[in-house]
């Protein structure tokens, strides 16, 4: 993780210490300076991501130059240093806005440890930001996407909505499908008539024509009274049949016959009506093969694909992963009363990484789970109830260890393990990003050039991923 460090003290030996720390220790840049007012005005020039100052400073404390700096910056990280210890001077330090306290003379491994939970703050409260901005510039059809394959379908929609073509909606389970059909309503002509939802798979078979149609009194057994069906409710709005392809072959004779004339009887009457609709159809069943099978009418399908619109699973848009999850924790946070700062960046990442069969759904749920179960000020992999990248990815040890586990000694044991862990997680790692190192490495949290090391110890070749789109 990069990233810049001003750091702030009057003793100039404790600025080398510091400076010589951080320098070998991590990949940070810093910046120093012993004179407080000199460093705010380093401040206002340039851009950090951390500051680190002392307490008791000539001219200016460390908490003045503290509440001085997140008056330019509020979002800034502070961590205050000081050999004069107190509860006091530690609560008002942290009341302010300091992000942690440490008091000389300190352990360097407590400062690496400081640093780094403050710069992965620090990751968090930016990230958040950036994807807070960008929703705020969520496009006017108010579904989330910045993909060149979302790009179309918004392109498409924006096309087609002022118009009266009908629309066939297809796609996976959970992509969003019905958002997508409320998006052409509402920029259509007809936004101020209803927008009527039928889900072909919710109604009873036995009753369905009975709320499509309506019915007349008599017309079956229980039909006291006449019924308006959905059809008609819809009269002069946007009927939407959801999950289509499941619709029984008898149905799909009078749906074709409303489609080609805009006529339906209700159940028992023997007068047509008329109705004035918009449709728009949705399946995630592949109507074409259902078409082969004759389970589905070949009429009917050419009558429903005038516009088609395909939307793509999540695995092919994971660019948009961070923006759902950053809506999908606005929305959960919300509901549930939370007051969460932040989505950790390990979480972000091993969400990115996921493949998600249930997709957008599938999404949500993990997020609005991990907002429930998440008790502290940041959502994390726990939270989610996920695994780290590459956790899970064996089971059990090394085979040879299993076979052998009660005549070898420990050190062999663990060598051999690892050994077969690392050829198994880097194979599966490469494997799910196609053979992209650079990504594998990102997503593992290491510099590609240790996996490339581990790719050589584990005897594994870069042409195995060649023909997966191999990316060094």
């Amino acid at each position: 993780m990069k990233g810049r460090i001003l750091v702030v003290d009057d003793e100039k030996d404790m600025l080398m210490l510091l400076d010589r720390i951080i320098s070998e220790d991590t990949h940070y840049e810093t910046v120093t300076e012993n004179n407080p007012k000199k460093a705010l005005e380093i401040f206002k020039k340039e851009d950090f991501d951390l500051v680190m100052t002392d307490l008791k400073m000539p001219g200016m404390s460390g908490i003045n130059l503290m509440e001085k700096i997140r008056e330019i910056r509020s979002d800034v990280s502070v961590i205050i240093l000081t050999a004069f210890a107190t509860i006091e001077t530690a609560v008002e330090a942290t009341q302010k806005g300091a992000v942690d306290y440490l008091t000389k003379p300190f352990r360097r491994e407590r400062l690496l440890v400081t640093l780094d939970k403050a710069m992965k703050w620090q990751h968090v409260i930016r990230e958040n930001k950036r994807l807070h901005c960008a929703l705020d510039k969520k496009n006017d059809l108010s579904i989330i996407g910045s993909t060149a394959a979302m790009a179309t379908v918004f392109d498409r929609i924006r096309k087609a909505a002022p118009t009266n073509g009908t629309v066939l909606i297809t796609g996976p389970t959970g992509t969003g499908k019905e958002l997508v059909a409320r998006a052409v309503h509402q920029n259509s002509n007809r936004r101020s008539k209803k927008l009527v939802t039928i889900n072909c798979t919710a109604i009873l078979e036995n009753m369905i024509e009975s709320e499509l149609f309506g019915h007349v009194k008599g017309a079956f057994t229980g039909a006291a009274t006449d019924k308006k069906g959905l059809v008609e409710a819809a009269d002069g709005g946007t009927l939407f049949l959801d999950e289509i392809g499941d619709l029984k072959p008898g149905l799909q004779t009078r749906i074709l016959r409303l489609l080609q004339e805009g006529e339906y009887r209700p159940v028992g009457s023997v007068v047509t009506k008329k109705a004035d609709l918009r449709f728009i159809a949705a399946t995630n069943k592949n109507l074409e093969q259902a078409i082969r099978e004759n389970t589905f009418r070949e009429d009917l399908f050419y009558r429903l694909n005038v516009i088609r619109l395909e939307i793509p699973p999540l695995k092919d848009r994971a660019e948009d992963i961070p923006l759902l999850c950053h809506h999908f924790f606005n929305k959960y946070c919300v509901l549930n009363g939370k007051t969460i700062k932040g989505i950790a960046p390990s979480a972000i990442q091993a969400l990115t990484a996921r493949q998600f069969p249930g997709n957008i759904r599938e999404l949500e749920n993990i997020i609005e789970r991990g907002i429930i179960f998440c008790a502290g000020d940041t959502l994390t992999l726990s939270d989610l109830g996920l695994s780290s990248p590459g956790e899970n990815l064996v089971s059990g040890l090394s085979p040879w260890v299993n076979s052998k586990a009660s005549t070898i000694n420990f050190k062999d044991a663990k060598e051999e393990s690892l050994r077969f862990f690392h050829e198994h997680y880097v194979r599966t790692l490469l494997k799910e990003n196609n053979g992209n190192i650079s990504k594998a490495a990102q997503i593992a949290g290491i510099q590609r050039q240790y996996l490339h090391r581990l790719m050589k110890d584990s005897n594994i070749a870069a042409d195995e991923f060649r023909g997966g789109k191999y990316t060094p």
